[in-house]
This record gives C-alpha cells, sequence and structure tokens, in this order.
C-alpha cells in the first residue's frame, strides 16, 4: 500500500458564503483528481492523508500548519509519496519549491502533480538543472 500525502493551499481572504463554498468545491475537485490520478500510477492501493491550509498564508512562503504536519509525516516516515494538484499549491516561490523538492527526493519519496504525475520530477529536475539549482 502507498500512502500519499496530498497538499493544498488555497487562499482565502474572506467573502460571501457563496465565495467560500465555491473554494471549498475547487479543493474538493482538486483532491479527486489527485486520487484518480495516484490510482492510475500505483494502484486502488492507496491510503491518502490530506494536509490542507486555508487561510491569509503568504504563497511564496511554506510556513504554514498543515505544511508543517506533512513535513513532520515524511520525516517520520509516514509517507511514500508526496503530491499537490499543481506545484503553486507548495509554492509560488521557485527557490523554496526547489529546496522543498529536493529534500522530498532526498527521503525516497515520489513527487507528483495531479496535472503531470510522475513526470512532474522529470519536469522539476530539468528545470533544476537549466538553473543550475
Amino acid at each position: 500500500m502507498k500512502t500519499i500525502a496530498i497538499y493544498h493551499y488555497q487562499y482565502f481572504r474572506g467573502a460571501c458564503k457563496i465565495c467560500y463554498r465555491h473554494f471549498i468545491n475547487e479543493m474538493l475537485q482538486s483532491y479527486e483528481e489527485c486520487h484518480k490520478v495516484a490510482r492510475e500510477i500505483y494502484g486502488e492501493d492507496c491510503e491518502f492523508q490530506h494536509y490542507t491550509d486555508f487561510g491569509q498564508y503568504d504563497s511564496d512562503d511554506t510556513d504554514r500548519p498543515s505544511f508543517h504536519r506533512m513535513e513532520e509525516a515524511i520525516e517520520n516516515g509516514e509517507v511514500d509519496v508526496v503530491m499537490c494538484n499543481v506545484l503553486n499549491n507548495i509554492t509560488t516561490n521557485e527557490k523554496q519549491l526547489v529546496k522543498f523538492y529536493k529534500w522530498v527526493r532526498a527521503h525516497g519519496l515520489d513527487f507528483i502533480t495531479a496535472k503531470h504525475g510522475l513526470d512532474a520530477m522529470k519536469y522539476i529536475d530539468i528545470f533544476i538543472e537549466r538553473n543550475n539549482m
């Protein structure tokens, strides 16, 4: 069985109830897409751990409560794969994203996205090489 940590960050600064429902629905759709792609890659025997930060956190920074909980789970060997819908769910800061990606890979884990599956690692590796990171 693969244990897959799915991270999602949704900036939310307060809005009407309809907007709030829209944000929640987007997150749920994101998770459903992640589940679908993960099962296509690893089979049906997957367990999912969801880590969601919903609020007014800086998208350039990973200093968020659920992100830290996911890092602890990685450190403790509780997950096999780190996944997000799209890379900017982790951070919009390229240096921080690369640092986190290298750290995940150093723990022997796959890092995938719903949009690119396992190819996400290939694309990040190419980015790292081209930018001498």
